[in-house]
């Protein structure tokens, strides 16, 4: 993993493009960090510094879980996606593959997401599945909010760096990563001089 510093420099020069990804996985009343859940959704945004967001290319797949196909009835609630949705999914290799060709070149890539919650819920996946860790350069986007704006929550950094997108569906990967992707575009515009 490249410094966070190292990461921004290189996006603000125009060395390397924000791909924001967020995903959502199984869930349950209680157990956010269990390492029983699996990806359901996968979505990403590619952050074009120049263009508006209207033209940022956006990526979405359902995922189809392995150990536990069945969404429990919190988790299709929470996020609104139904069972039939992952039951014709591809599985997570052929999502992750169909993903990766999207956002090529991958050697010119920075992975972005809120926390480390989504990188961490992707390396269960790929250790689930036998496949080898991601080694793109990875830039937690809380992280950064935190060291320019003071730690907050998602919910109060939004509120702060994004006020139009309240109304934005919470807890599908597409919605928030378009999110994370403006407040990203809202903390990199000065490091540019765009202004705020």
């Amino acid at each position: 993993m490249l410094p966070a510093d190292d990461v921004v420099r290189a996006v603000v020069a125009g060395e390397r493009r924000i791909v924001v990804v967020d995903v959502e996985a199984t869930c349950w009343t209680k157990g956010v960090f269990s390492r029983k859940k699996e990806t359901i959704e996968i979505g990403a945004v590619r952050l074009l510094l120049d263009r508006p967001e209207s033209k940022w290319p956006e990526f979405q797949t359902f995922v189809r879980p392995r150990r536990q196909p069945r969404l429990s009835s919190f988790c299709r609630e929470l996020t609104g996606i139904t069972q039939e949705n992952v039951d014709t999914a591809p599985a997570f290799p052929e999502a992750l593959r169909m993903f990766l060709e999207w956002a090529q070149p991958l050697e010119q890539v920075v992975l972005a997401t809120w926390s480390r919650y989504d990188f961490w819920q992707l390396d269960l996946d790929l250790e689930a599945h036998g496949l080898p860790k991601l080694t793109i350069p990875f830039l937690d986007v809380k992280k950064l909010a935190g060291r320019i704006i003071g730690t907050r929550s998602f919910e109060e950094t939004a509120r702060a760096l994004d006020p139009d997108g309240s109304a934005t569906t919470r807890h599908r990967a597409i919605a928030d990563a378009h999110r994370t992707a403006r407040i990203l575009n809202r903390l990199i515009r000065p490091l540019r001089g765009d202004g705020p």
